[in-house]
C-alpha cells in the first residue's frame, strides 16, 4: 500500500453499522442491498460479500453485467436485476431475478423458462408515479393478473420507487404508497400473492416506516449518506492521496491551466496526483479543500485530469509523500461527500460513484 499514491480506503465496519441501522429502523425486514455501481463507487465484489455475512437477503443491480461480475466472484445469494433484461438467457445461466417490466417481457422469460424445463423467480416492477420504468399502476391490475396466469414463473415479488428521493414532498410519496398498497389488497383478492413487497428506498427507511412492508431496498445509507442522517451513519469511503511534487513561487505565479488562480504573495504549491479522471470534479477548481497535517489547505487553480494543486504556505511540515485527504477525517478536520457535493451543486452518489478505476479500493 505504501506504493499507492491514490487510493479509496473502505471501512467494512461502517458499512456494518449502517446496516445496523437499516434493521433497527425496520424492525428487522428483509433487506435487499443495491450494490449497483460498483456498490456506489465502493467496490461491489467485497461490499456484497461483507453484506451477506452480514445478514442482507437479496443483492440489486442494474444491468446484467454488474449480476455477472458477482456470480464470477463466487457469490451466489440472489441478485435482482432492476432494468435489464436484454439477453434472457444469461438470467438462467448465472441463476438472476429479473425485473418484470411489462407484459411481453414475462411472456418471454415464462416460454424461455418453459425451454429449460424450469420457473424463474421475478419481481414486478409497478411505476406509481416515478415516470421511469414498470407497469403505470392506474392500468397495472389486468396486466398483473395475466403475468400470474404465467405457468414458468414465480411472483416472488413486487416493488415500486419513490420519485421524490429526500420525501420532501410527503402529500406525493403517501400518495404512491397509497397507490402501490392498494394495488397489492386488490390483487390477493384475486388470490395473487407476493413473497415480498418492497418500495421504501434510503430515506423511506430513515423517514416513511409505512412504507417498510415487508423488504427494504437501501442504498446510498449503507455507504453513510442519507436525509436526516448526519449523526447516526458513518461515511464507508475515505479517498487518500499524497504530495508528489513542492514547489516555493513567487507573488503573483499563475497556478494551472487557464491562470484562473494568481498566487498573492510567496506561497508553496503542493501537487497532488489526482484529478477528474480519478472522480475529483473539476468544478472543485479554485474552491475545494483537502487534509494535510491536520489542516484544510485550498484547491488552487483548475483541477487537471491527473493532478489537483493546494497551497500549503499555512500548513506546516509539508514534504513529498505527506498524506492527503481528500474525502475523510484527519485530527479534527472531515470532508464527506455530502460536503463536496454541496460545493458543486450536485449529490453524494454522483460524487461517490464518479471515483474511477484507477484508484485502488482497499478494505479495512
Amino acid at each position: 500500500m505504501d506504493s499507492l499514491k491514490t487510493f479509496a480506503e473502505i471501512d467494512l465496519r461502517a458499512i456494518s453499522h449502517n446496516l445496523e441501522i437499516v434493521k433497527k429502523k425496520t424492525n428487522n425486514k428483509s433487506v435487499l442491498a443495491v450494490v449497483k455501481a460498483g456498490a456506489y463507487g465502493h467496490g461491489a465484489v467485497e461490499v456484497s460479500r461483507h453484506l451477506l455475512k452480514n445478514g442482507v437477503s437479496i443483492l440489486g443491480v442494474a444491468f446484467i453485467e454488474e449480476a455477472i461480475e458477482l456470480r464470477e466472484a463466487g457469490i451466489r445469494a440472489p441478485i435482482l436485476v432492476f432494468f435489464d433484461t436484454s439477453n434472457i438467457d444469461s438470467f438462467f445461466k448465472y441463476n438472476l431475478v429479473p425485473t418484470v417490466l411489462d407484459f411481453k417481457t414475462a411472456k418471454a422469460f415464462s416460454d424461455k423458462a418453459s425451454k429449460y424445463n424450469r420457473k424463474i423467480a421475478v419481481h414486478i416492477k409497478i411505476d406509481t408515479g416515478m415516470g421511469r420504468v414498470g407497469l403505470r399502476a392506474a392500468d397495472a391490475f389486468p396486466d398483473v393478473l395475466r403475468i400470474a396466469e404465467l405457468k414458468n414463473l414465480k411472483l416472488e415479488g413486487i416493488m415500486s420507487h419513490f420519485s421524490d428521493a429526500d420525501l420532501a414532498d410527503k402529500d406525493f410519496t403517501a400518495n404512491q404508497l397509497k397507490t402501490f398498497i392498494k394495488l397489492i389488497e386488490l390483487l390477493k383478492e384475486k388470490n395473487v400473492y407476493f413473497k415480498f413487497s418492497h418500495i421504501a428506498n434510503s430515506a423511506a427507511v430513515l423517514l416513511f416506516p409505512r412504507s417498510h412492508l415487508n423488504m427494504v431496498r437501501p442504498g446510498i445509507m449503507l455507504y453513510g449518506y442519507g436525509t436526516a442522517s448526519k449523526n447516526t451513519l458513518k461515511p464507508v469511503l475515505s479517498l487518500k492521496s499524497k504530495v508528489i511534487f513542492l514547489k516555493n513561487v513567487p507573488a503573483r505565479t499563475p497556478i494551472s491551466y487557464g491562470r484562473t488562480f494568481i498566487t498573492k504573495k510567496k506561497s508553496i504549491i503542493a501537487t497532488i496526483p489526482v484529478g477528474y479522471a480519478d472522480g475529483y470534479n473539476r468544478r472543485l477548481s479554485n474552491c475545494g479543500n483537502v487534509l494535510i497535517n491536520n489542516r484544510r489547505a485550498p484547491v488552487v487553480g483548475r483541477v487537471c485530469m491527473d493532478t489537483t494543486m493546494v497551497d500549503v504556505t499555512e500548513v506546516p511540515h509539508v514534504k513529498e509523500n505527506t498524506e492527503v485527504i481528500l474525502i475523510g477525517s484527519q485530527g479534527k478536520e472531515k470532508i464527506t461527500a455530502q460536503d463536496i457535493a454541496d460545493k458543486i451543486g450536485t449529490i453524494p452518489y454522483e460524487v461517490l460513484t464518479s471515483i474511477g478505476h484507477r484508484v485502488k479500493r482497499i478494505y479495512k
